[in-house]
């Protein structure tokens, strides 16, 4: 497809948004091998095995990302985050790394921390990313608006609630009439004062970002966008018309990023990244060691390369592209800094640490080692 192409097809589906200020299903998502060989070239035996992985771990690609890729390179990086491989039927995982269903006060609605709580306004993501913590829901069968109500008088009785962290499944895939809804029930709960929302559509469909969806998020007392952007290969000029729309209703701006081996394992990459968002007036907040999620460890990073990474980015960068580098216990232990506060011991490949609160975790630091991509970046 043509860059000509490329921008008919993004403008007329961003004109039929627009029009419907609905929500679309089909047209600009691939979810079938037959629909992906229409974009890319595959082999019979790329096929096969992206048909295997897929009943087990369902694929979901829309058309724009596909567009963002090297077609050519088998490792680019939006390649490896969104096509399925062979190696996520390989190796141990949780289906639940974060005991979510533990901390579950509702379907919906959990709570970890004093004083805020998650709420999972859908499952539905305009992308299914291969390193998903949350895959034993996303793109299965299960509707947590079966649960809204019951969330949200749920958190009406937490007397130390401030803030909601709403995310999913990606909330921006909820058709507007329901994301205004959301939106219109946590703006009447008084004690709560800070909103964020976690999404990854500026990144992989920017034009699902809705005028309605924009108009309902106006007028949070203090409304923060949390952006999931692991490369700069992701950085796209309708990233930034959507960054530049979030800014205009006075939504604060961070970004959340995962540590991915053979995608932004690199200093240079991760420097290009973070920098490059500071200046779209976006605050680099966590880099996340991967969870240990089923089907996702081919993408883990050792978490000595991890610090190399951020003494790197504290030596070379500005504060403000300086993330917090962090990992979430393993069962729903909590997050930690990975720093040697933490970190309490090794035994070969399982690392010891302890939460602030003083419970010890372990995480497997089995992760293979980092090899240069040969992405160019660090030449630039």
């Amino acid at each position: 497809m043509g860059e000509e192409q490329k921008g008919s097809f993004r403008t007329a589906t961003l004109e039929l948004l627009k029009k419907k200020e609905g929500r679309l299903t089909t047209l600009p998502f691939i979810t079938r091998v037959a629909d992906l060989a229409n974009h890319l070239s595959l082999s019979k035996q790329s096929k096969s095995e992206i048909d295997r992985v897929s009943r087990v771990f369902p694929f979901r690609i829309p058309e724009f990302y596909l567009q963002l890729m090297d077609k050519g390179n088998p490792v680019c990086p939006i390649r490896m985050q969104s096509l399925p491989s062979l190696e996520e039927l390989e190796g141990t995982g949780e289906t639940d790394p974060l005991g979510e269903q533990r901390i579950s006060i509702t379907p919906s609605f959990l709570k970890k921390y004093p004083g805020r709580g998650v709420f999972l306004a859908g499952a539905r993501c305009a992308m299914y990313c291969r390193f998903c913590n949350r895959r034993r829901l996303v793109g299965r069968q299960w509707n947590p608006k079966l649960s809204w109500e019951e969330s949200f008088l749920q958190m009406e009785r937490q007397a130390d609630l401030k803030e909601i962290i709403v995310s999913g499944g990606d909330p921006f895939m909820l058709p507007v009439c329901d994301f205004a809804y959301v939106m219109e029930r946590l703006r009447a709960i008084n004690r709560i004062r800070i909103v964020r929302v976690s999404t990854r559509i500026p990144v992989v469909y920017p034009e699902g970002l809705l005028e309605g969806q924009l108009k309902a998020l106006s007028g949070m007392p203090s409304l923060w966008i949390v952006i999931h952007i692991n490369h700069p290969r992701e950085i796209s000029p309708e990233f930034i018309d959507a960054v530049r729309r979030l800014k205009g209703i006075g939504a604060n701006m961070l970004s959340q990023t995962v540590l991915l081996r053979r995608v932004n394992d690199c200093a240079r990459i991760l420097r290009n990244l973070f920098e490059t968002l500071v200046s779209l007036g976006i605050k680099p907040y966590y880099l996340f060691q991967l969870d240990e999620v089923a089907g996702a460890g081919h993408f883990k990073v050792r978490i000595e390369e991890g610090i190399r990474i951020m003494r790197h980015l504290r030596e070379n960068c500005s504060g403000l592209a300086i993330p917090h580098y962090a990992l979430d216990i393993t069962g729903g232990l909590g997050k930690i800094p990975l720093d040697y506060r933490y970190i309490k011991g090794r035994k070969g490949e399982e690392v010891h640490v302890e939460s602030p609160a003083g419970v010890a975790g372990m995480y497997t630091d089995n992760g293979k080692k980092s090899e240069c991509a040969s992405c160019g970046i660090c030449k630039g």
